[in-house]
């Protein structure tokens, strides 16, 4: 708003001072409106362009760098003819990048500087946004040279002719995809703030209205308007003069490069701003510096991690040695013994093994009997793997609502299955727990009695006068999962229990001594006391309860849910982990390169082209890759991806297999990978499984009654080769007799020595 005027104002002054004001908040208004209105339509624009072009525009230097300088002059014409086909058919499509607003190029620019090719290896700096003329500046004192000047001038020209061209690879893709999420977040908060100021915009343009339409006379409110136009102009020239260089554009600075004097060229130089193609304060929105700052996250490493490839695999290495090696039993394949009396067995298990094991399944892998065991750290581990798989999962498909189309449908399928028979697959099915599974749902409701005990669920104990009626009806194990869901002891007796359960019938919990309740985490007497129904509701239940099988289960539920949903890059992790095993680092590094920066789709059809319009070049070997593979015998692919010769098959005996029930069964192609596999970890585990040492004595062997029989006699001739201390161990006495030391000892206990 503008300034009054002095205190001794004529009336039609005042309506004047009146009017300036409305008009001026209600075009500032409309000038906010517009702004936001635009701001949805290239957010929207810009998205659906992402879509259509999702490697971005193809540029035209690929084509032309593809032509030699020996290429004839027919050639010549004919790419540019094909150059100028597609430059046409771009026009024609008002969602190619080229042919969008300023604004939203801007955007596509930025998406592409944050998807260029990163060289990882070398340990790239980031520097495209460094000039060299400033570094030349520096060490030059300021002095500005001709090259310098083409320098601008050739930068001015790429970027008329910028090009929007994206390639295949994951730090690509990733970056595609947060940009994708911002440009529509955004949409829909702008969407959002245009809904909830529509109330008042109506109101404030109706005020302006009803007081320009108040005015007297027509050619006063004439003159107003003009009025506020010239004084607003004589503000905005006021304030150019006291600020000169920040009116320039890139014209002007341009006009002043070349004729303007050495320090408007140097202004020009070191002045540092960025070229774009729409003016963020006309334009009324800039989109491009909220993708920049969401894409150049991602390609610095602050949304994924070296290991995670920008959302191609997993990275549970941490999680594997903080959480899966410390536990001595649940991640143990011992036969379904629970884990055996090895303590030493979790740290066998390797990175492969655990994503085998996660890929097979848990519910199905690991022995219940290990779970429970190390129930604590297994919920724990749980925790975690949920919290990992929830954020991977935003931070990859951020347009999957994890909470409720991948959790709320786990638990429901859960909840279903386990109050139908007390478990779930994998898990022992036990009647008496079908129960517990309905406590939060009874917790969230108003299920309480007038004692404040929950009824709605479990042991209904009005039907019973005393503790040995109930102790008559209700089976021990029943008895136990009551008890655990009103957070009391289950230990003792039947009678016991009974009894414990009994005192709940007239006395509300918070009135229960606190020797009946169960420690809670911490221990003493000062944690045993009832939990509140928030604790026992939901995911807070297994932060008291950790130890019952039903939340175990419901836990475990919501992983495998999870890892279901990213069951094709846990698969790729585990072949990734596998494959890296017998990899050299140059291959290491090269896979690297391949799967951040991907192909440069633009030089490999090139280089086709070339191929196929030079000499020698046919359609045949062009279509040689894109033939099936013909491998009737099923024989094994070499390095080149194609089968092995088969004489080179059969000279390794690659079509024999030997089958080795020591390694679960596990066969064996060829005979070379069959003899050394008994020095491989797999057979080691078998052997000590079996409580037989993995010797040499044992190389051959493959089945098991034949590795314990040979150790049964093993032990006999290894025990009859042992010294025996009684019976060959001599002593001399004070005359000089040699005798043996159990002579020794008893004619010295008769004291005949």
């Amino acid at each position: 708003p503008l300034n009054g005027e002095s205190s001794g104002q004529s009336p039609a002054a005042s309506a004047t001072k009146i009017n300036q004001s409305a008009i001026t908040a209600a075009l500032s208004t409309l000038e906010r409106l517009r702004s936001l209105q635009s701001e949805k339509e290239a957010c929207a624009l810009f998205a659906s362009s992402l879509l259509s072009h999702p490697l971005g525009a193809t540029g035209s230097a690929a084509s032309s760098s593809s032509t030699s300088a020996g290429d004839s002059a027919d050639n010549t014409a004919a790419d540019a003819a094909a150059e100028a086909h597609k430059n046409k058919l771009e026009a024609q499509d008002p969602l190619h990048p080229r042919s969008l607003p300023g604004g939203v190029r801007d955007a596509w620019a930025s998406l592409t500087k944050s998807s260029r090719a990163l060289n990882v290896l070398a340990g790239e700096v980031d520097d495209m946004d460094i000039d060299k003329n400033d570094a030349f500046l520096a060490s030059n004192n300021g002095t500005i040279t001709a090259s310098m000047i083409e320098n601008e001038l050739a930068k001015e020209k790429r970027h008329e002719n910028e090009q929007y061209s994206l390639n295949n690879g994951q730090l690509s893709i990733a970056c595609r995809t947060v940009a994708l999420k911002v440009a529509l977040d955004r949409q829909g908060e702008v969407t959002e703030i245009i809904g909830k100021d529509a109330k008042n915009t109506v109101q404030i343009l109706k005020k302006a209205r009803k007081e320009i339409d108040d005015t007297t006379n027509d050619n006063d409110a004439a003159s107003s308007l003009m009025d506020s136009f010239y004084l607003r102009l004589a503000e905005v020239k006021q304030y150019q003069s006291r600020n000169p260089g920040e009116a320039t554009n890139n014209a002007d600075n341009m006009t002043a490069m070349l004729g303007g004097g050495q320090s408007s060229l140097q202004s020009m130089l070191l002045s540092g701003r960025k070229r774009k193609h729409g003016h963020p304060l006309a334009d009324g929105y800039d989109i491009a510096s909220l993708i920049a700052n969401e894409t150049s996250a991602v390609r610095s490493g602050e949304v994924f991690s070296p290991e995670e490839m920008f959302g191609k695999y997993l990275d549970l290495v941490p999680l594997y040695e903080s959480e899966v090696r410390h536990m001595r039993h649940a991640f143990v394949n011992d036969g379904g013994n629970g884990g055996g009396n090895n303590n030493n067995l979790a740290s066998n298990l390797s990175y492969l093994d655990f994503l085998s094991i996660l890929s097979k399944g848990l519910n199905t892998s690991i022995p219940e009997a290990g779970k429970l065991r190390d129930r604590r750290k297994y919920t724990r581990f749980l925790r975690e793997m949920e919290k990992y798989l929830t954020g991977f999962l935003k931070r990859t498909s951020p347009f999957l609502n994890v909470s409720s189309e991948v959790i709320a449908s786990a638990i429901a399928s859960f909840e279903k299955e386990w109050a139908a028979k007390g478990g779930v697959t994998g898990w022992e099915c036990r009647q008496a727990e079908a129960s517990m599974v309905l406590e939060s749902q009874n917790a969230k409701g108003d299920g309480q009695s007038a004692n404040g005990n929950d009824t709605g669920v479990g042991i209904d104990l009005s039907k019973f006068s005393t503790s040995a009626d109930l102790e008559k009806a209700v089976s021990g194990d029943e008895l136990k999962s009551e008890l655990a869901r009103l957070g009391l002891k289950c230990g003792g007796t039947v009678s016991d229990r009974a009894a414990r359960l009994f005192l709940t019938k007239d006395t509300p919990l918070d009135k229960l001594p606190a020797k009946v309740f169960a420690k809670r985490k911490g221990g003493g007497a000062k944690n045993a006391v009832p939990f509140t129904k928030k604790e026992m509701a939901g995911s807070d239940l297994t932060e008291v309860v950790a130890g019952r099988r039903v939340d175990i289960v419901r836990l475990e539920s919501i992983v495998s849910s999870l890892l279901d949903q990213v069951r094709p890059t846990l698969e790729g992790t585990r072949r990734r982990v596998e494959r890296r095993t017998t990899q050299t680092e140059n291959e290491r590094d090269q896979e690297i390169d391949e799967e951040i920066n991907g192909t440069k789709l633009d030089e490999s059809n090139a280089n086709k082209n070339k191929t196929r319009d030079g000499e020698g070049g046919s359609d045949d070997e062009d279509d040689e890759d894109d033939t099936p593979i013909y491998n009737p015998k099923n024989v094994p692919l070499g390095w080149d991806g194609k089968p092995l010769p088969y004489w080179l098959f059969k000279l390794h005996g690659l079509n024999h297999f030997y089958p080795c029930e020591i390694c679960g069964n596990e066969s064996y192609r060829g005979r070379r990978n069959f003899e050394k596999h008994f020095t491989e970890s797999r057979h080691a585990y078998g052997m000590r499984c079996l409580g037989i040492p993995n010797t040499k004595h044992f190389h051959g062997v493959t089945k098991i009654e034949d590795a314990q029989e040979l150790w049964s006699k093993l032990k006999n001739v290894l025990e009859s080769n042992q010294f025996d201390g009684v019976e060959e161990e001599e002593y001399e006495d004070s005359n000089g007799n040699v005798i043996k030391r159990a002579q020794y000892e008893e004619l010295a206990r008769q004291g005949l020595l």
